[in-house]
C-alpha cells in the first residue's frame, strides 16, 4: 500500500514539474525543477524503448533557512526517473541546526523502485511479464565541528545501521616561494556492523598534490593527483590486486564540477577492463566507455551517452 502510495506521488511529481519548466514565464514559481535527458545508444526500434532511451530524469531541491525560536535550516527535494523497465522515484528532506559549536545534520530518504519481471520457461516461449515494486528508506545522521576539524556520521539502510564513521583533521602550514600553503592530514575509520567489516581512508593534501589510501583486510588502493599546471591533472591509481589505473584530467575552462560555466575532458584508462572519456561543457555532459577487448556486444560493450540539463 505504501508503495503504491509513493508510486502515484512519484507521477504527480513528474506532471508537476513538467508543468513548472514550461509555464518558465511564471514569476511566481521558484526553485523549479531541473529536467536531464540523456541521450545514449540502444535499440529503438521498439517504441516502447523510448524512456530508456532517452532516459529523462528530473530533480529539485528546496531550502529554507530557520529563524527564532525554531533555528533549524530545512533542505528538501525529489528525484524522478519514469523509465519502461525500471522506473523510481525518490524523496529526501534533511534538518540541520548548530548546537554547541557542532553542526547536527539528520537526514532521510525514501525511494520506490518498480521493475518489470519477465517469467521465462524451460522453452524458448516467455510467459507475460509481471512488475514488483521495492520500498528502500535510507538515514543519514552527522555531526561536524569546524573548529576542530571533526566529524562523526552513522548510516542506516531498512531500518538497519549499515555504516559507521569517523573524520578527523589535522592542519599544517608550510612556507613555499614566499608563500604559506597550508597541508591537510585526514583520517577516516570506518565499521560496517551488518557485514561486520572495517576499513579506513586516509588523505594528504598540499598545494598542488592530494594523496588517498584506502585500507581494508582484503585490499588497499593508493591513488595520488597531482596538479601538472593549471589545467591539466593526473591522478594514478594502483590496488594490492594488481590493478592499476590513470586518469588524466585537461581543464578548458576553470570552474567547479558543479558550476554550469566549467569544462573539461577526463580520461581514465584501466588496462585490464577499460577506457572512459567525459567530456563536460557547461551544462553538456558526454560519456564513452570502451573495453580493451573491442567487444561491441550489447552487453559489456561500448557505451556512449550524452545529457543535457535544461535549467530554467
Amino acid at each position: 500500500m505504501i508503495i503504491q502510495s509513493l508510486s502515484k506521488l512519484c507521477v504527480l511529481l513528474f506532471l508537476v514539474s513538467v508543468v513548472l519548466i514550461i509555464d518558465s514565464s511564471s514569476a511566481a514559481v521558484t526553485n523549479r525543477p531541473v529536467l536531464s535527458i540523456t541521450v545514449r545508444d540502444g535499440d529503438v526500434t521498439n517504441e516502447n524503448n523510448y524512456f530508456d532511451y532517452f532516459c529523462p530524469t528530473i530533480h529539485a531541491k528546496y531550502s529554507k533557512a530557520g529563524k527564532d525560536p525554531f533555528p533549524v535550516d530545512i533542505q528538501y527535494g525529489y528525484f524522478v526517473a519514469p523509465s519502461i523497465n525500471r522506473p523510481s522515484c525518490s524523496v529526501w528532506g534533511k534538518a540541520s541546526q548548530n548546537i554547541a559549536g557542532w553542526r547536527i545534520t539528520a537526514g532521510a530518504a525514501v525511494a520506490a523502485i518498480r521493475q518489470k519481471i519477465v517469467k521465462q520457461s524451460s522453452t524458448t516461449r516467455n510467459y507475460p511479464s509481471s512488475s514488483s515494486s521495492s520500498l528502500k528508506a535510507d538515514i543519514d545522521m552527522r555531526a561536524e565541528n569546524p573548529q576542530n576539524d571533526i566529524s562523526a556520521r552513522i548510516f542506516a539502510s531498512d531500518m538497519s545501521i549499515s555504516r559507521i564513521e569517523f573524520t578527523k583533521g589535522y592542519t599544517t602550514t608550510s612556507r613555499h616561494n614566499n608563500n604559506n600553503n597550508n597541508n591537510r592530514f585526514t583520517i577516516n575509520p570506518r565499521y560496517n556492523p551488518l557485514t561486520n567489516t572495517a576499513d579506513v581512508m586516509f588523505g594528504y593534501t598540499t598545494q598542488s598534490t592530494s594523496v588517498k589510501l584506502h585500507a581494508s583486510r582484503k585490499s588497499q588502493q593508493l591513488s595520488i593527483a597531482q596538479q601538472i599546471n593549471e589545467s591539466n591533472v593526473l591522478t594514478p591509481t594502483i590496488g594490492s590486486d594488481g590493478d592499476v589505473s590513470l586518469r588524466w584530467e585537461k581543464q578548458l575552462l576553470k570552474g567547479n564540477d558543479d558550476d554550469e560555466r566549467s569544462s573539461y575532458i577526463a580520461t581514465t584508462l584501466k588496462p585490464r577492463e577499460s577506457i572512459h572519456v567525459e567530456w563536460k561543457d557547461g551544462l553538456w555532459n558526454a560519456n564513452m566507455n570502451i573495453p580493451m577487448d573491442g567487444s561491441m556486444e550489447e552487453d559489456g560493450g561500448m557505451h556512449v551517452g550524452i545529457r543535457r540539463e535544461v535549467v530554467f
